[in-house]
């Protein structure tokens, strides 16, 4: 099984090239090849081992699910049935998220898994970075391919085989305090010497990436894990930030549309907010609007594709249509206020226990996986990103190694 476990988790390196567009939307590898494991793992483990562990996630993981299944049986009534078959699907993928974490804290629970899981996990990472790298230098313009099956152009940005550099960006943003963590742990120098070089390349591929919602997320997510473990290190990162901005155009333009947008919004002081920030906006807007008609619990779980359509807001065709520009937006509109407090709780346990490790252990590892989850967090506002598979299927197989054996 921990083979089967690692071709999962490999499937982050090819990652949206094994795409295959449907409606709008796709089928990724991960969609059909992570639910087959976990139906085998939940089979062994019925069958075979007959013993089930009990990760602090599961509960309020399998209570988000079910309300969030509610919300779609109410909602998806009008839909045609292949648009009810595509917006379903989007259940079974938060089921196999849970199963896939379950599993991963059954598979690596002895400490020597558990370090040949981090090596390894920090390799899987390493090749996502370096073919980023790649497509950067040697592939800027993607925008030809990128437009097939209705995926958002972009030129000059990493975003490697994700085709995206905001998905990108905010998996950088979860890794990089991860690996300031693991970093910590280490004990030998050449260890700590050679880790460093991926803690590096972390930082200039996020700062590629040049998505003002991966910069937001990953100062927040590394200045968190600093303020508690190394805020002396703070003071160096602002002066190498500095640096890289000053020396850059680029960045300096989209930090510069960045503060623009935020004093309009805030201070009510300008009105140069960017088209892409415009453009967000817009779609916060009206998707609250939709909100307020089914306010408890929402349109119905993922149909926001089809019934944001009929109300003009998007064009389902395409691949961003699936939700509003802001995961936090998209789940309060397709689950109302029950399914998004119910989220909160999800995710929030995601934090707070690992959190709680780290003030009990001094972990450091515990402490880089809450703040890279809280980066995340922050990210979702800006983006539709922590339940995209390539995303949340590291985070909750992490959650699930994180997990006390005893659990």
């Amino acid at each position: 099984m921990k083979t089967f476990f690692w071709v999962c988790l490999g499937l982050l390196i090819p990652g949206m090239l094994l795409r295959i567009p449907v409606g709008g939307a796709g089928i990724l590898a991960t969609d059909i090849i992570v639910p087959f494991f976990c139906l085998l793992w939940l089979a062994k483990q019925i069958i075979v081992e007959r013993h089930f562990s009990r990760p602090s996630f599961l509960l309020p993981g399998f209570i988000f699910l079910g309300i969030a299944s509610i919300s779609f049986f109410g909602g998806a009534g009008s839909l045609f049935p292949v648009e009810q078959i595509i917006s379903g699907s989007y259940l079974v993928r938060i089921a196999y998220f849970l199963l896939f974490g379950w599993a991963a804290h059954d598979l690596f629970r002895r400490t020597e898994e558990q370090e040949k899981f981090w090596k390894r996990f920090f390799w899987i990472a390493s090749i996502v970075l370096l073919l980023g790298f790649i497509q950067f230098y040697f592939v800027p313009d993607i925008s030809r391919w990128s437009t097939e099956g209705g995926l958002d152009p972009h030129t000059g940005r990493l975003l490697g085989t994700w085709l995206d550099p905001n998905f990108m960006a905010g998996f950088i943003s979860f890794l990089f305090p991860l690996g300031l963590g693991y970093w910590y742990q280490l004990r030998k120098k050449k260890q700590k010497i050679g880790f460093s070089f991926f803690l590096i390349a972390c930082a200039l591929a996020l700062f590629f990436t040049f998505s003002r919602s991966g910069y937001l997320a990953g100062a927040f997510g590394v200045g968190l894990f600093l303020v508690l473990r190394d805020p002396k290190v703070l003071l160096i990162l602002l002066l190498c930030v500095g640096i890289g901005i000053a020396s850059n155009q680029r960045a300096q333009k989209r930090l510069t549309e960045f503060t623009g947008t935020i004093s309009a919004l805030l201070l009510h002081d300008t009105d140069e907010i960017d088209p892409t920030a415009n453009l967000r906006l817009k779609s916060w807007q009206e998707s609250l609007s939709l909100w307020e008609k089914y306010p408890i619990l929402g349109i119905g779980y993922n149909t926001y594709r089809y019934r944001a359509s009929e109300e003009g807001i998007v064009d389902e065709n395409y691949f961003s249509s699936g939700g509003s520009d802001s995961t936090h937006i998209t789940i309060l509109v397709t689950s109302g206020i029950i399914g998004f407090l119910a989220f909160l709780w999800f995710y929030g346990t995601l934090f707070w226990k690992n959190a709680q490790r780290f003030f009990w252990e001094k972990n450091e590892l515990f402490w880089g996986f809450s703040a890279g989850v809280a980066a995340l967090f922050l990210h979702g506002i800006f983006v539709n990103s922590i339940f995209f598979p390539l995303l949340f299927l590291p985070v909750i197989a992490i959650a699930g190694v994180l997990e006390p054996s005893q659990s």
